[in-house]
Order: structure tokens, then C-alpha cells, then sequence
């Protein structure tokens, strides 16, 4: 009897064990952060002029290393982050600039809070909403020197030319509060403020930067719109912007028009800056090609200023398989007499001296995105 009741003790000992490594297990398994290792690796062949002088080199553009993770509390409440680094794969320098040795972080990167009744709300440096509002992804299509975005909707192309008294608005803003909002009848937005931290002394004019968007996707059509704002600071201007995106698929077509006014809010007449700008973007996939084109046009700063310009892209794209595909690409700008538009890219050329020079280039590249 007694060997018999020690057995019963030993199997309901182990039996009681092992649901509680059940239930241990059952628990990690419910706690256990999601991590995902991520990126994307983009080089291309480059015959640049910035219409006097020819180039020939090996492009990065935008490669990225990023790690993101989730970890769920209770509920619907988890914690979420994410690290993301640019780097160029061909000389180790962070996109490729000289003086850039490169550092940790330099993209979107940040620690926040998700629920998927109340939003996101995320801290550190990130995409303001205007920036990354892009009409439901069918807006930034093209690649390389191609993206127009930048150049003409959000006024890298002016700054060029004005850079006394205007700045662009294409802002990944450093110390942001960044909030996400659940989407409700087909529509979510994006709220961010960003503190000013420039001002060591207190004598420096505080400039914060407030920024949102409401967009509509109903996964065919969308309709966004953002703002932002820096206020005016000692350098006796700020930028205001406001964006509007309508984005479109049918079938194996897609397309984009964007709209953007930009304004200094300069306090002295003589300082004022302002554009209005627009951009008309289309994407035709057939079988493993697709076909992309846009134009663009960023207009005169003030009366007279002669400092206009557009900027035209036609691309091929060759999937190999869902993550690498092969492309070329040809962009020109045409800068008016007093513009000095040139690309964003990674070696800063064709970087155009001249005013009136119209730089174009023609990119051979291939990207890879795990």
C-alpha cells in the first residue's frame, strides 16, 4: 500500500509539473516579443551632368538596416520599437557624403505604445505626417534619382535657389511625439510635435514644429491632406506647408497627383517666399515589368524671381522575384534662369553651380529589400 501511494505522489508530482510548464510556457508564449530583422540594400551605375560637367560612379540610394519589435501587455496595449540605420553598402559612409562616417538611428527610429482601439503613440525621430503622406503609397513609386517628392513638392528644388530665405519641408524630425490613429470609416490621422531644443542661451526664439494629417483609403481611391508648421525664428523666417494627395489603382494601373503650397512666413516683405507646386505620377505593371513616369513643377518663389523649375522621370522596373528587381532610369530638371535645382542623392551630384544648367541622369540599379 505505502508503494503504491509513494507511486500515485511520484505521477501526480510529475503530472502537476508538467501543467505547470504548460502554463509557464503558455504565458512566455502570450509575452514574448516579435523582433524582425529588416532592410534594404540599393546601388546603382550613374551617368550624372549637371549640364556643363559628366560623371560616372556607383550610386547608394537609401539603402537601410532596421530592427522592430512588439511586445504585448494585456489587452490590446503592447510596446513597440524600432531602429533604423542608413548606410552605404559601396564605400561605408551613411549615404555616401564624405563628412558622414554614418550613425545609429539616422531613419525612423523610436520607442512607443499601440492599441489597436486607441492608436500608437511613438517617441524619437520620425517621418512628420506631411512627409510621409504619399496617397496610399502610389505617390513615391520611383526610385533613384527619379523620386519627385522631395525635389518639387516639398521644395528641395527652391531651397536651392533661395536658400537665404527658404527651407524645404521634406522633414524625418528629430525629438517627436508622434500619434497614430486607429482607422474609422476608411480615414486615420497623424498628429506630431516636435519641442525646440536648438536654444542653448534662452536667447534664441523658439521654434517647435507642429505637423498632421487625415487621410481617406478605401484601398482603390485616396484623398489626403497635411500641414505643418515651424514658426518664425531669429533667422526671420519659418516654413508653413500644406500638402493634398489624390491616389488611384485600377487594375494593372495606378496614379497620383500632388499639390503642395509652401510658405517662409517672413515678417519683412523683402524676405517673403512662397510656392505652389505639383506633381502627376503614373505606375503600369505588366507581367514582371513595370512602367513609371511623373512630372513635376515647383513655381516662382516670388515675382520675377525666375527660380522655377520641373523635373521629369521615365523608369522600366524588372522583378526577379518579390523582393529584388532590376530598373533604369532617365531624370532631367529644367531650372529657369535664376534655379539652381538638382537631386537629392546620395553623392550630391549633379550639384548644379550654374544658375539655369538643367542636370540630368541616367541610373542602371538594381535593389534588394529583406
Amino acid at each position: 500500500m505505502k508503494d503504491l501511494f509513494m507511486t500515485f505522489n511520484a505521477k501526480k508530482t510529475a503530472l502537476a509539473l508538467a501543467c505547470g510548464l504548460v502554463t509557464a510556457s503558455s504565458v512566455f508564449a502570450q509575452t514574448a516579443p516579435s523582433v524582425t530583422v529588416y532592410g534594404r540594400i540599393e546601388l546603382g551605375l550613374e551617368s550624372a551632368n549637371d549640364g556643363a560637367f559628366t560623371k560616372t560612379m556607383l550610386q547608394n540610394f537609401a539603402s537601410r538596416f532596421g530592427i522592430k519589435g512588439e511586445r504585448g501587455f494585456n489587452g490590446d496595449l503592447s510596446g513597440v520599437f524600432q531602429v533604423e540605420t542608413a548606410f552605404s553598402p559601396e564605400d561605408g559612409k551613411a549615404q555616401n557624403i564624405a563628412t558622414n562616417t554614418g550613425y545609429l538611428a539616422s531613419r525612423n527610429s523610436f520607442v512607443g505604445l499601440k492599441s489597436s482601439s486607441l492608436g500608437t503613440l511613438l517617441v524619437g525621430n520620425h517621418d512628420t505626417p506631411l512627409k510621409s503622406l504619399d496617397a496610399g503609397g502610389f505617390a513615391g513609386t520611383l526610385t533613384g534619382e527619379g523620386e519627385a517628392m522631395e525635389v518639387i513638392i516639398h521644395g528641395k528644388g527652391t531651397r536651392s535657389s533661395s536658400s537665404t530665405n527658404f527651407d524645404n519641408v521634406h522633414t524625418r524630425q528629430t525629438n517627436n511625439l508622434v500619434y497614430l490613429s486607429p482607422k474609422f470609416a476608411d480615414m486615420a490621422v497623424k498628429l506630431s510635435y516636435s519641442p525646440d531644443e536648438t536654444s542653448v542661451d534662452g536667447n534664441a526664439a523658439s521654434q517647435p514644429l507642429y505637423a498632421a494629417s487625415l487621410e481617406w483609403n478605401n484601398g482603390t481611391y485616396n484623398l489626403g491632406i497635411a500641414t505643418q508648421n515651424k514658426a518664425v525664428s531669429t533667422k526671420a523666417f519659418g516654413m508653413n506647408a500644406t500638402k493634398l494627395t489624390m491616389g488611384a489603382k485600377m487594375g494593372n494601373l495606378s496614379g497620383a497627383l500632388v499639390f503642395s503650397a509652401l510658405d517662409n512666413q517672413a515678417p519683412l516683405a523683402a524676405n517673403a517666399r512662397k510656392t505652389t507646386n505639383s506633381l502627376v505620377v503614373l505606375n503600369f505593371v505588366d507581367g514582371p515589368r513595370t512602367y513609371r513616369f511623373n512630372y513635376g513643377m515647383s513655381g516662382e518663389s516670388f515675382s520675377g524671381a525666375q527660380d522655377d523649375l520641373t523635373m521629369t522621370t521615365f523608369e522600366v522596373d524588372y522583378a526577379l522575384d518579390k523582393q529584388t528587381y532590376l530598373y533604369g532610369s532617365y531624370s532631367q530638371i529644367q531650372n529657369s534662369a535664376k534655379a539652381k535645382g538638382t537631386f537629392v542623392n546620395a553623392d550630391n551630384f549633379p550639384a548644379v553651380g550654374v544658375a539655369g544648367n538643367d542636370p540630368s541622369a541616367l541610373t542602371l540599379g538594381i535593389r534588394y529589400n529583406f
